[in-house]
């Protein structure tokens, strides 16, 4: 038997009384009743309380509840004196516990009978209130509209069918009413005026997945998505990449704290539910500065009207921030990529596994892309996510490089095909044109078009800033890679590759400060190579105890026993940093096998130039994804003069770029 069994029995005697007068408390009550699980308990307790509170909003408040927190309606109804202290507490103690049902966590299966116990009080007293208050009549919703709009807190029409006012109010309640509104108009003014004069800079935190179903689990993640990738099209923003806002996934920091760390000025926070095909999306634009809300709104209908809700909201944003679109920008926010809302359905949770990032999350990116695609062969969006998984899958060797870009390349172009303005599509294309085909100049079109067509797209600044550092454009390669790093703080790849751009331009103790920040943002970062140029680095300062400790921390994984890392010292006490290199050699033909770039790389710094040269020469005739590199590299050169050196850099079409700065 469950430990809050009896809590359980009391609030089912309740239900029975509540049976046909409050159909919306009576719904969440009986899902609450039927839960096994401590977190959906939790939930649906919350859940009960959110309906209660939401019509005591619209009666004792008199202005709908939107999007607002529950806590703040709490607090201005004991602040007003609408709702007995003690129910007070037990609200206030409820919201408290219950959170953990909607962010599950470890938790003391103990709490729940709290909880429970103190819906059971807020109930009984809900009823009295609605036999002995005021008899509740609800008004016609072109009414409520009406009184929504003369705010000036809302623009967007909502219908509000089964939610209940309170009647007629007395003159001097008018009155009062009518000076409360004028007065939190000039807030909003206020506010507004304030937004002129902020940088536009947006974060998006996770939304909320209010969804009982296990099988939507992905859904509040997917939304956060589509609304970020909606304002990313809007030139005036600047936006938050996914990698930063995820971090605050059930986080209990404040909005001005997490405006700080993020060095935003304004946040969208918000909540996601689907059941079945009805969909309900609860959104709100704060200012993280002063965390003052500025615009709210639900969106309420079926999972078909869930893309023109995406649109509405990035439209109402760029509103409210005094963002004119311009008819480019406006085109791309409502352009609809399917009306097959089930291709869309399967389009957003294979989104949601190419988001992890990880082997298994590809492999199932790609079924779920294919499937979206069988249910719509014309939507260019799941045939660009198909050929971003396929490229991703196929540089980190989870598929075979040269099958997985072939790939990757045939649905790109379809894509484009269906729509010549997916900025996503060029972003892959111009990723395959440059890593897989040395196309330099056409890699440069297709990633700056992307640019264009999507400005804070962030994959697009990565690209294209590696793009330009291979073509020694270094000045150029700095601009691109710090715009994505303004969008994307947090994302390890772009530490990294600061860091070896650093590197190659001479300036080492920045690229010594940025792999700190990258080490910082991952401990485990999966690629080695920074940590081979941090070994680099303190040689070329003639450090070399340093670089001793910087390889063994490249080197001694899962891979290599401490054995090895015994042996490493000893040969280098005894032969030095020569001896050193040539173990190095060894150990990459034999174990670590990471590739001809590397092995050249150590030859080069051994000082076994002709060795270096036919490495390379032998990578050539069946390049790996790296080998461009050479071009750029400052390690390299030592063979620039060489005559089969700039053989090797004619083939790939880059002796045009040798001498650029």
């Amino acid at each position: 038997m469950k430990i809050w069994s009896a809590e359980i029995k009391d609030l089912e005697s309740l239900s029975t009384l509540i049976k046909g007068r409050f159909p919306d408390l009576e719904k969440e009550m009986e899902r609450l009743i039927k839960a096994d699980d401590e977190n959906m308990i939790l939930l649906y307790s919350r859940r009960s309380l959110e309906v209660i509170i939401t019509e005591l909003c619209e009666c004792e408040l008199k202005r709908p509840r939107k999007t607002e927190p529950l806590q703040g309606i709490i607090d201005r109804l004991h602040k007003e004196e609408k709702v007995p202290s003690h129910i007070i507490a037990s609200m206030q103690s409820l919201n408290s516990l219950s959170t953990f049902g909607a962010h599950p966590k470890d938790f003391d299966t103990e709490q729940i009978k709290p909880v429970l116990n103190n819906l059971d009080i807020i109930i009984k007293w809900y009823m009295k209130y609605k036999e002995t208050g005021e008899e509740i009549k609800a008004k016609p919703a072109e009414v409520i509209r009406q009184e929504i709009k003369s705010t000036g807190d809302v623009k967007k029409d909502i219908t509000i069918s089964r939610k209940r006012l309170a009647g007629l109010l007395s003159g001097s309640i008018a009155i009062i009413a009518s000076v409360f509104a004028v007065l939190y108009f000039s807030r909003i003014i206020d506010g507004r005026k304030q937004t002129r004069e902020l940088e536009k800079s947006i974060a998006v935190l996770p939304f909320d997945n209010m969804s009982t179903n296990a099988e939507q689990i992905w859904f509040g993640d997917a939304m956060t998505d589509e609304i970020i990738m909606q304002l990313y099209k809007v030139k005036a923003f600047i936006v938050r990449s996914r990698t930063s806002v995820l971090q605050y996934k059930g986080n209990q920091k404040t909005i001005p704290e997490i405006g700080k760390e993020l060095n935003v000025n304004y946040l969208i926070e918000g909540s996601a539910q689907r059941f079945d095909d009805q969909v309900r999306i609860r959104v709100q634009l704060i200012n993280a500065v002063t965390d003052d809300h500025i615009w709210g709104d639900t969106y309420e209908g079926t999972w078909k009207d869930i893309m023109s809700f995406q649109s509405e909201i990035a439209k109402q944003i760029a509103g409210e921030l005094k963002t004119v679109l311009t008819p480019e920008e406006k085109e791309q926010i409502e352009k609809s990529q399917t009306t097959n809302s089930e291709a869309y359905n399967l389009y957003l949770q294979g989104r949601f596994y190419w988001n992890k990032r990880t082997e298994d999350g590809l492999k199932k990116s790609v079924e779920y892309f294919e499937k979206s695609i069988a249910e719509d062969p014309d939507y260019a969006l799941a045939y660009a996510g198909l050929a971003d998984a396929y490229f991703i899958q196929a540089y980190w060797g989870w598929i075979p490089w040269n099958g997985g870009t072939a790939k990757s390349k045939e649905v790109v172009l379809r894509a484009l095909e269906i729509d010549k303005k997916l900025a996503e599509a060029h972003t892959v294309l111009g990723a395959l044109l440059n890593y897989k085909d040395w196309k330099w100049e056409e890699a440069r079109k297709e990633l700056q078009l992307a640019i264009e067509l999507n400005p804070n797209f962030v994959t697009a600044h990565h690209y294209y800033s590696e793009l330009l550092d291979i073509l020694r454009e270094n000045t150029e390669a700095r601009k691109q890679i710090n715009l994505a790093l303004k969008i994307d703080p947090f994302l390890p790849v772009l530490r990294a590759l600061s860091a070896g751009y650093y590197y190659r331009e001479g300036k080492f103790k920045e690229s010594f400060d940025e792999f700190q920040k990258l080490i910082e943002l991952d401990p485990e970062y999966r690629s080695r190579s920074f940590r081979f140029t941090e070994f680099k680095i303190h040689l070329k300062q003639n450090n070399e105890m340093l670089a001793l400790a910087a390889l063994k921390k490249a080197l001694f994984t899962d891979t290599l026993s401490d054995k090895n890392s015994d042996i490493m010292t000893d040969i280098y006490n005894n032969s030095g940093i020569e001896g050193l290199l040539n173990w190095l050699i060894e150990l990459e033909l034999t174990n670590l096998k990471q590739g001809p770039v590397f092995l050249a790389n150590w030859y080069v710094m051994a000082g076994k130039k002709e060795e270096a040269l036919d490495c390379l020469e032998k990578a050539l005739k069946d390049p790996p994804v790296d080998f461009h590199r050479i071009n750029n590299s400052p390690d390299f050169d030592i063979l620039r003069s060489e005559p089969r050196f700039q053989v090797i850099i004619r083939k790939m079409g880059l002796s045009e770029y040798q001498n650029l700065k």
